[in-house]
């Protein structure tokens, strides 16, 4: 009987021994997580980043005229460099257009077809300025650092392959604004996910959801109405920037060209 009793007892020692220990596992900080995220993202060289947007129509202001966003595609340059190609709809003939815009700092170009796809040196969109992105007061770290009741949602793969952890946390839309790289205005309480790759820690996706939002286009009679959420994707990061640089010439006869015009449309008699 003793033997039996320490056959048993050894038994349940090797047992303990080879179970895995719950208690062994570090815990996920999400603020520290979102803190070194940030600052990995505002230390990169390079990145390109893809904009999308679900839910109603959403309207931006542009210098010529308002329109619904649809996507846009960036590519980013340290410290102060971004080409974006944006897509919107013409609200009222419902006709797509694309447009191209390159900024250094404040300064932008577009281009579109009524330019003739030839890159003019004026502003686009007043806000897009890609040194808001790495700004200490504005940028990726003062955005994310705005988030609170932040919460670690686990762990998640997304739809590129990537393993990632996912942190939630409520900001002001004004705070968060520099993650849509200044060509959208989230305003009021919004909800931010983001989704931090496992190893390298860089957020790979952010997304911000906005209820209410003023910039909605007004769900019709007996519809509901629907949160915007915008969808940032992060990749390429610290890759060879991909950038169609204006010819500097060339820009600036487009652009005089295109105020020309402009001033003829618009004078009485002409």
């Amino acid at each position: 009987m003793i033997k039996q009793l320490c056959v048993g007892f050894a038994l349940l020692i090797f047992l303990a021994s080879c179970t895995p220990s719950s208690s062994t596992a570090t815990p996920v900080d999400p603020l520290s997580l979102v803190t070194e995220a940030a600052n990995r993202i505002r230390a990169a060289e390079t990145f390109r980043l893809d904009v999308n947007q679900e839910g109603p129509d959403y309207i931006i202001s542009t210098v010529y005229a308002s329109v619904y966003f649809r996507r846009a595609s960036a590519q980013y340059l340290a410290p102060g460099v971004m080409q974006a190609d944006v897509s919107v709809i013409e609200p009222i003939t419902g006709l797509r257009l694309d447009v191209g815009v390159y900024a250094e700092g404040a300064n932008q170009w577009y281009r579109a077809i009524w330019t003739g796809n030839n890159w003019v040196n004026e502003a686009f969109a007043a806000g897009f300025n890609p040194e808001a992105l790495i700004a200490e007061d504005t940028g990726f770290n003062a955005a994310l650092n705005a988030i609170i009741d932040i919460t670690y949602e686990g762990e998640t793969t997304l739809e590129s392959g990537a393993n990632v952890y996912h942190i939630r946390g409520n900001a002001r839309g004004e705070d968060v604004n520099a993650l849509l790289v200044g060509l959208i205005e989230t305003a009021g309480s919004v909800i931010v996910d983001i989704f931090v790759e496992q190893g390298s820690l860089y957020p790979v996706r952010i997304t911000i959801t906005e209820e209410n939002s003023p910039w909605a286009v007004t769900p019709e009679p007996g519809e509901t109405a629907e949160p915007v959420v915008w969808i940032m994707d992060i990749y390429a990061i610290n890759e060879p920037a991909q950038l169609d640089v204006p010819a500097r010439e060339a820009t600036a006869e487009a652009t005089a060209e295109a105020t020309a015009a402009a001033t003829a449309e618009s004078t009485p008699g002409q």
